[in-house]
């Protein structure tokens, strides 16, 4: 009889749309809708809303947040969405931040050789020549857990402190999709569930003060990663240290490579140049690894790259020199080949 019942259900979901029907009286979190008690007994399920469970359990999901909220004299928003698709070894991590005249909006897609990456809505192009692949959500909770004072994403949402409410949920039978909403002192809550047996994949918030919180999740096929060709390319982010004297009255810029540096580099594709009234007097192509140089002006230069990490590219840890009897006033400049652009230019966004 329950057969006949679900069939007649499927057919009218096809034509009526949203049902209010509940197909026959059930217990457990199989049935289908669910009712207010029902949905208590999840929400009291620490774990019915763990995201790095879900990205254990789903090689693609992708989980957005926004938080708004409001000060004495502005209104500010915060909003993540990351996804991953593990089979294709990507990630996107995008973040953007508003508050008064303070906007900032990024978004890097990696996990590959080629990366994009977004300032605003522009895009370019970047490589990482060794791929480190993680997962974005483990990933972010370790960075959020040695770094407890920094903006991470609003990802935790313990459903325990919504529980004992009076829900009235509505659903369709098609999508098997259902939609609960409460109110409780402070806030309205509404909650999207889906599927069978049904789990969460929404939750919004709004506060009576004014404040919101919504999270969304999206999995499997929902989640579509590819990376952009064809797009401008951009160098990488490296600056010569300062300069000093030394006390034969040489002079030495000198330092490693910082370990916040997360990509690796043919050395191939970056030139130190040594400018003087913008012209280069002397330049140095890491892949040489040392160069002894006489400038027109009768001064020597000498040139060192060390690979410290061994990793056969310009990557973290790495050390450079560059010594002169130069008393001119020059600067040094890294030129990123690959991007026919120099390192310390900002890209535009």
């Amino acid at each position: 009889m329950r057969s006949v019942v679900l069939v007649l259900l499927l057919l009218t979901a096809s034509t009526a749309g949203c049902l209010e029907v509940p197909i026959e009286t059930c217990e457990g979190t199989d049935c289908f809708p669910y009712d207010s008690s029902l949905l208590n007994d999840l929400l009291s399920n620490q774990d019915s809303l763990d995201v790095l469970l879900m990205a254990s359990q789903n090689s693609k999901l992708r989980v957005k947040s926004t938080t708004t909220y409001e000060t004495e004299t502005q209104q500010g928003e915060i909003h993540w969405d990351v996804a991953k698709d593990d089979e294709k070894n990507l990630r996107s991590i995008a973040m953007r931040f508003n508050l008064g005249t303070i906007a900032i909006d990024t978004e890097v897609i990696d996990g590959t050789e080629k990366t994009n990456f977004r300032i605003g809505n522009v895009w370019h192009e970047g490589r990482d020549q060794i791929p480190n692949y993680k997962d974005p959500f483990y990933d972010l909770a370790q960075q959020a857990t040695e770094e407890p004072d920094g903006i991470w994403p609003s990802f935790g949402f313990d459903t325990t402190t919504i529980l004992g409410l009076d829900w009235m949920i509505t659903h369709d039978l098609q999508s098997l999709e259902q939609v609960a909403s409460a109110d409780n002192e402070t806030h309205t809550i509404i909650l999207v569930l889906k599927g069978m047996p049904p789990e969460i994949i929404g939750v919004e918030l709004y506060g009576n003060d004014g404040s919101t919180f919504v999270l969304k999740i999206e999995r499997g096929d929902e989640v579509d990663l590819a990376l952009q060709s064809d797009l401008p390319r951009a160098p990488i982010e490296f600056n010569i240290d300062q300069a000093l004297q030394l006390g034969d009255g040489s002079t030495i810029w000198a330092g490693y490579v910082p370990l916040g540096f997360t990509s690796e580099i043919d050395a191939a594709e970056l030139t130190f140049h040594v400018i003087e009234s913008e012209s280069t007097i002397a330049e140095f192509n890491l892949a040489d690894l040392s160069s002894n140089q006489t400038d027109s002006n009768g001064d020597w230069w000498e040139f060192i790259y060390w690979d410290y990490s061994g990793d056969g590219y310009f990557s973290a840890s790495d050390y450079y020199e560059i010594r002169t009897n130069s008393t001119l006033d020059v600067e040094i400049r890294t030129f990123d080949n690959w991007a026919n652009s120099w390192t310390d230019t900002q890209v535009q966004s």
